[in-house]
């Protein structure tokens, strides 16, 4: 059976592990190994909010483009089931353009979505009248679905048990155009994709609104073209309040008005951290109070989901919507007699991969010490990482979703322990200075070099941090030329303390930090070194004269031997006319 690649991926060659997609999940359902970021199919609940926020496009949503291109080459009818919020995504095609539009793509009708979400009202309202008291929570949403059943387990229960829109529609068009058609929802979710994997015999693909658009500027079709579409229409008719369930708020607009409503509150939150921050305490809530909550993981609704093209301006969305809300006529009933009778569904727990294991004090604690968090004091809770704490990111290390090198402390730490551990071995003297000439840090060496006093202030405060420089060495103007000019000084001969010193400045960063490079010449290796490389540097000068003069003779020789030849042909030619 062939592997089916998970709707929202990594293109690891482009991610550039900053984080920001464990910063901004809120599942935190990635995975770190080798530097790189990959999506925890298990943990993950596809609301495609890394596609909007990852600042090099490396997470992706899968193209599924070509499977439909090929799906309309066969015998087969194939409709769409355009999801409302189509409206606010394509204003520069009227309805009937795109319609139009889609028909020439290829498919044989296009349906709205909307029409399932009116029989889903109408069932989740038979639904909440049959119920007593209680908490009940849409499944409109398979992001917000599936983050109940991997992270809620206890609302599990609190599921309206039936199908989503979209795949109430689905289950129409096959009872309303036969069995055997194909049907390719449209729409903003990147989710929705998940359910047609999951059941192809309803849905059989989903593509995004960015798809479409992708799909009709590579076919050169445009909102202003003529396809003669003045008698088409939606199939089999025009969707009434459906259309707006994109909104958040809109679904409980269309079922407030519902036989039994004036007994049940309704409640919208959309966005997964407030859908969290709202299931917190919920078992201090009236038991006697019957509740339905309307939860949609896009912040503002579906119309602000991560497969549209047009990002943002959610207020001018919501308007675009509210205006064809208006817009649509009394809507015609629903073609009862052939519309699917049953599209209930039991939502089961799925247990989260990085949720299985609870791990003892001891465990977190071990792991806190291998990213260098020995005492409470060095856990910051910086967020550098991408995790809320660093007791988060160790547990996210012992499940094996992180590494410590994530740590920007603890790398910090590391790397400036190697630097100076390198740099006290080193055997020349070294200082690095700030743009004010402030010592950031030298070498014992160095302050050796300076004399004895030099050597005290380093005893006292090993490294010298924040001392002037310019009271300590009488060349600090050469460190102020380095610094203003943004040029390395290599191998100047200083005299201090009636000591010849050989002295190399150079950037670390430009006109900020320099660091200085000092050897004393007197020293034997350091002299024998310093005689070998101005050797080689007068030897390679004295070639590079040598090989500039030969090519200059040579040069001259050529020219000279031309001249030569010229005069010579012209004696010759000169002698023959006299002969004649």
């Amino acid at each position: 059976m062939e592997r089916i690649q998970q709707p929202v991926y990594t293109e690891t060659n482009n991610c550039q592990d900053c984080y920001k997609c464990i910063r901004e999940c809120p599942v935190k359902a990635i995975k770190i190994e080798s530097d790189r970021a990959s999506i925890v199919k298990e943990s993950c609940i596809f609301c495609g909010h890394c596609t909007q926020i990852c600042p090099v496009n490396a997470k992706k949503i899968r193209n599924d483009l070509d499977k439909v291109k090929a799906m309309l080459q066969e015998n087969i009818p194939v409709y769409v089931s355009l999801a409302p919020s189509y409206y606010s995504e394509f204003s520069d095609f009227s309805t009937q353009a795109l319609i139009g539009a889609l028909l020439k793509l290829g498919f044989c009708g296009v349906s709205e979505t909307a029409l399932g979400a009116e029989l889903y009202s109408k069932e989740a309202a038979a639904f909440l009248n049959s119920k007593n008291s209680g908490i009940y929570i849409s499944s409109a949403c398979p992001s917000v679905v599936d983050l109940i059943r991997k992270y809620y387990p206890e609302f599990t229960g609190n599921i309206v048990q039936q199908y989503s829109p979209m795949l109430a529609h689905g289950q129409q068009l096959h009872r309303w155009f036969g069995k055997d058609i194909r049907v390719v929802f449209i729409g903003p979710c990147v989710a929705k994709k998940t359910e047609s994997d999951d059941l192809p015999g309803i849905i059989n693909v989903a593509l995004t609104f960015a798809d479409l658009r992708h799909w009709l500027d590579e076919a050169h079709i445009h909102g202003d073209d003529d396809f003669g579409t003045a008698d088409v229409s939606f199939v089999p008719y025009t969707a009434g309040k459906g259309s707006l369930y994109p909104m958040d708020g809109g679904m409980i607009q269309t079922l407030s008005d519902k036989e039994g409503a004036e007994k049940v509150f309704f409640m919208n939150v959309s966005g997964v951290k407030n859908i969290r921050d709202a299931l917190m305490g919920t078992e201090n809530w009236n038991k006697n109070s019957k509740v339905f909550l309307e939860l949609l993981a896009c912040e503002g609704g579906c119309i602000c989901g991560p497969g549209t093209t047009v990002k943002g301006r959610s207020l001018l969305k919501k308007m675009a919507i509210c205006q064809r809300g208006e817009q649509i006529e009394k809507p015609i009933p629903l073609l009862t007699d052939n519309a699917p009778a049953d599209i209930q569904i039991n939502y089961c727990y799925l247990p989260s991969e990085n949720k299985e294991r609870v791990w003892s004090d001891d465990d977190i604690a071990g792991s806190l010490r291998s990213a260098g968090k020995l005492t409470p004091e060095d856990e910051m809770n910086c967020g550098g990482c991408g995790y809320n704490s660093c007791r988060e990111f160790a547990i996210a290390m012992l499940n094996g979703m992180a590494e410590r090198q994530m740590c920007v402390s603890y790398m910090r730490k590391v790397a400036s322990d190697k630097a100076s551990v390198l740099l006290q071995k080193m055997p020349s003297g070294v200082v690095i200075a700030d743009e004010n000439l402030k010592i950031i840090e030298c070498n014992e060496s160095f302050a050796r070099l300076l004399g004895e006093d030099a050597s005290l202030a380093w005893e006292a405060r090993p490294g010298m941090k924040g001392s002037d420089l310019k009271k300590w060495v009488s060349f600090h103007k050469m460190f102020t030329t380095v610094l203003n000019t943004g040029n390395d000084l290599i191998d100047k001969d200083i005299i201090e303390n009636k000591l010849t010193f050989d002295l190399s400045v150079v950037s670390i960063q430009k006109h900020k930090i320099v660091c200085g490079i000092l050897n004393d010449m007197h020293q034997p290796g350091i002299r024998q070194q310093e005689i070998l490389k101005r050797t080689r540097n007068v030897i390679h000068e004295n070639l590079a004269t040598v090989q500039k003069v030969a090519f200059l003779l040579g040069e001259n020789a050529a020219h000279t031997e031309a001249m030569l030849n010229t005069i010579a042909e012209s004696l010759n030619v000169s002698a023959v006319y006299e002969n004649e």
